[in-house]
């Protein structure tokens, strides 16, 4: 007994010496510190715990964030690029100046008319997930069973499904595909139909509360100085110095998702990049996360989303002639989603920001083609009954109830636990 007590604390001591920090991980990846910017992190080298005996999958519901794309606005790349040769028309840019307005420029060529669209790199994202899928559990997509894809109507979203859905097609050119891209659907698949928001997100306490963190924690001195010999009115009436250091930080983080390159992350110290890391974690928690700010409200957006999913996968347990449902969207449904179903430990509460990062870090749920996966099983047994085992980017997950087995549930407990324990529990959003 006593040598079991040993390996025990053992392994508690060892869990506590290798646990890693935020600041810890960043630093030896910096490119977490993009946040929603993180190329998707494939699987490589993940293992799944087997299936119980005599139980083989045979219907998945899921919703995918659209793969690696282009920053949004025309003027994320413009504005910073005008402010650049307007600089150097005055005869204000350093040398290292002068080299990061090249950087801009090619930058701004490469993104021309394609703001917010879906990049190289974001389609074959998509095409490894589907592979994948179909990889590991090909037993679903046998036959001639429909496969049901919707998309919100966002031009990179239908492409991040099309990749999908045109992969497992051709490994099984017998499915029936149903593919959809409507505002139909939008009450569902897009949280900003959803009252909650405008009531609980957009309070004067969580603008103040954004503001304050982000004034306290973003320096852009260092970097400006480093680029201008100085910054005068004749420019900051345009841009202002913190608008050019956030441009420029943008620009640096989304460039992963190019196909370049072109690096500008350097231009940033480790400090700097782990501060705006906490920046937009902040940011992220009090839009999609259960803050006090919010009066633990944000994930909740998503009840329409989460119904959507029972009700669809007990038609597929029932009808057993549906192989997928599948849904594609955005981070800023993946985010609140993950909390809202319970998804490992990521249904934080908090109102104190300073600590927040140490505690929860987006990083590890949305990265570029983030995806959510429930994956249900089936007995040779009609009177077992049937399983579901939730993953998050491909990785396995814990909710809070009894497990059947291993990552394995039964979907009844978990049905139950989403509509009387989640769902029914959301107050009144008026």
């Amino acid at each position: 007994m006593k040598k079991i007590l040993l390996i025990l604390v053992s392994l508690c001591v060892s869990i506590v010496v290798t646990a890693k920090t935020a600041r810890e991980e960043i630093d030896e990846n910096i490119m977490l510190s993009c946040s929603n910017y993180l190329v998707y992190p494939e699987p490589i080298g993940v293992k799944y715990t087997k299936a119980p005996k005599g139980y083989t999958p045979f219907y998945i519901s899921s919703y995918h964030r659209h793969g690696s794309r282009y920053l949004i606005a025309k003027n994320d790349y413009l504005k910073p690029q005008q402010i650049l040769h307007r600089a150097d028309s005055l005869g204000l840019l350093t040398d290292e100046g002068i080299k990061v307005m090249g950087k801009v420029d090619s930058v701004c060529a490469l993104a021309d008319n394609r703001y917010g669209e879906l990049t190289n790199k974001g389609y074959k994202q998509h095409q490894g997930v589907a592979q994948r899928m179909y990889n590991n559990f090909p037993q679903v997509f046998k036959g001639s069973k429909t496969i049901d894809a919707r998309s919100t109507d966002v031009i990179r979203s239908i492409l991040s499904m099309f990749a999908e859905t045109s992969t497992l097609l051709a490994n099984n050119p017998k499915l029936n595909l149903f593919i959809d891209a409507s505002l139909y659907d939008m009450y569902y698949m897009n949280h900003w139909f959803n009252p909650i928001n405008e009531q609980y997100g957009k309070t004067t306490e969580v603008k103040e509360c954004k503001n304050d963190f982000k004034q306290k924690h973003r320096n852009p001195e260092r970097l400006i100085g480093e680029l201008f010999t100085s910054y005068p009115d004749t420019l900051s009436n345009l841009w202002s110095k913190d608008k050019m250091y956030n441009s420029l930080w943008e620009i640096a983080a989304n460039l992963q998702n190019l196909d370049t390159s072109i690096d500008m992350l350097y231009l940033f110290t480790k400090d700097e990049c782990y501060d705006n890391w906490t920046i937009s974690n902040t940011h992220w928690y009090l839009e999609s996360g259960p803050s006090l700010q919010t009066k633990q409200m944000k994930p909740y957006v998503h009840c329409n989303l989460l119904r959507q999913i029972i009700s669809a996968a007990d038609e597929a347990i029932e009808h057993d002639s549906i192989a997928a449902t599948m849904r594609f969207g955005h981070d800023s449904v993946v985010l609140p989603l993950a909390m809202l179903m319970r998804l490992n430990n990521y249904y934080y509460v908090t109102g104190d920001m300073e600590t927040l990062g140490d505690n929860w870090q987006a990083y590890k749920i949305f990265p570029m083609a983030c995806n959510i996966q429930l994956i249900f099983y089936k007995s040779k047994k009609s009177s077992n009954p049937v399983l579901v085992k939730i993953m998050l980017n491909e990785r396995e997950c814990s909710i809070p109830i009894d497990a059947y087995y291993g990552p394995y549930y039964e979907w009844d407990k978990v049905k139950d636990f989403y509509i009387n324990d989640i769902l029914k529990n959301i107050p009144s959003p008026k």
